[in-house]
C-alpha cells in the first residue's frame, strides 16, 4: 500500500517518501517538514495515534495536515483521530489509491499547506474539487437510482468523519444512504422523500437534539413506523432508557461498537 501511494503521488505532482513505523514516520517528519502526512493506526513500535499525539505536542510539526489511512473501524479511535486534529479517515478497504491522490489534491489547494513547497498545486494533474453532498442532493440521488432491491437509511450525524465513514461503509454494503447533519433537516427529508428503511440517529445535533427528532418522528402517524437505531456517545442508563421509551429500535454507544458490529444490527432490522 505505501508503495502503491507512493507511486500514485509521485506520478501526480508531489515527492513522497514512505515510513515503516511510528518511530520512523516521527523521524522523518522532523527532518523532511512535510507538507502533509498520510498515517495507518496500526504500525509497528508506535501507532498512529500515538505519533499524532507526539507530532501535536511538536511546535514545528504540530500544523502538519494528517489524512489517517486504516483498516480500523473503530469509532474510539476515529474519535481519538479526530480530536488530535486528523484533516481525513479513509478506510482502506473502500478507497482505493486514486480517491486518496484526490483527498491530497483538496487538502494542499484549500490553504493547508504549511510551508512553502517546490511543487505548485495548481498544477497537480487530476484536480478536482469534491464538495460534501447536501442532504437534498443525496436525497435526489436516492429516489432516481435506487433498485428495487436495496434499502435506503437515512444517517442523521453532524460529525462529519462518523458520517463521512459511516456513508462508505454502508454503501459498500449495497444500501442507499442519506444523511442529514441536523434534525431539522432530517424531518424535512423524512416529510419529503422516499421512506428510508432506517434512520441511524445521534442525539447531540446542532439545534434540536435526537431526542427531538425521535419524538417527531414516533408522534407522526406517517413516519412512525420507520425504525431508528440510535447511534450516540450518550452512554447514561437513563438517556437509553428515555431513547427506547420514545420508541427507539435499539441504542447504540459509538465507543463500544465497530462499524462491522453497526452493520449487523441493522441488517438486522431491515431483515425483519
Amino acid at each position: 500500500m505505501r508503495e502503491i501511494l507512493m507511486s500514485k503521488l509521485i506520478s501526480a505532482g508531489y515527492n513522497a517518501v514512505g515510513a515503516e513505523s511510528g518511530d520512523e514516520a516521527i523521524t522523518m517528519a522532523s527532518t523532511e517538514k512535510p507538507d502533509l502526512i498520510l498515517l495507518d493506526l496500526l504500525i509497528p513500535g508506535k501507532n498512529g495515534i500515538t505519533v499524532m499525539r507526539e507530532l501535536s505536542a511538536n511546535t514545528e510539526l504540530e500544523s502538519i495536515p494528517i489524512i489517517v489511512i486504516s483498516n480500523s473501524d473503530d469509532a474510539g479511535a476515529i474519535k481519538q483521530a479526530k480530536e488530535l486534529g486528523a484533516e481525513d479517515f479513509l478506510i482502506k478497504a473502500i478507497f482505493d489509491s486514486s480517491d486518496v491522490v484526490e483527498k491530497v489534491n483538496q487538502i494542499l489547494q484549500t490553504g493547508r499547506i504549511k510551508r512553502v513547497s517546490n511543487v505548485d498545486p495548481n498544477n497537480v494533474k487530476n484536480n478536482k474539487s469534491v464538495e460534501e453532498p447536501t442532504t437534498n442532493d443525496l436525497s435526489k440521488d436516492v429516489s432516481q437510482n435506487k433498485k428495487p432491491d436495496m434499502k435506503t437509511i437515512l444517517i442523521v450525524e453532524d460529525d462529519r468523519f462518523l458520517r463521512e465513514i459511516a456513508v462508505q461503509k454502508l454503501q459498500a454494503e449495497g444500501f442507499n444512504i442519506a444523511t442529514a447533519t441536523a434534525g431539522n433537516e432530517a424531518l424535512d427529508y423524512l416529510r419529503a422523500n422516499i421512506r428510508p428503511d432506517v434512520v441511524i440517529l445521534d442525539l447531540i445535533l446542532p439545534g434540536m437534539s435526537g431526542f427531538e427528532v425521535l419524538q417527531n418522528i414516533k408522534t407522526t402517524e406517517s413516519l412512525k413506523s420507520i425504525p431508528v437505531l440510535i447511534l450516540s456517545n450518550l452512554g447514561q442508563e437513563e438517556d437509553i432508557e428515555k431513547a427506547k421509551k420514545l420508541g427507539a429500535d435499539d441504542y447504540l454507544v459509538k465507543a463500544n461498537f465497530s462499524f462491522a458490529e453497526i452493520i449487523k444490527k441493522i441488517r438486522a432490522i431491515t431483515d425483519k
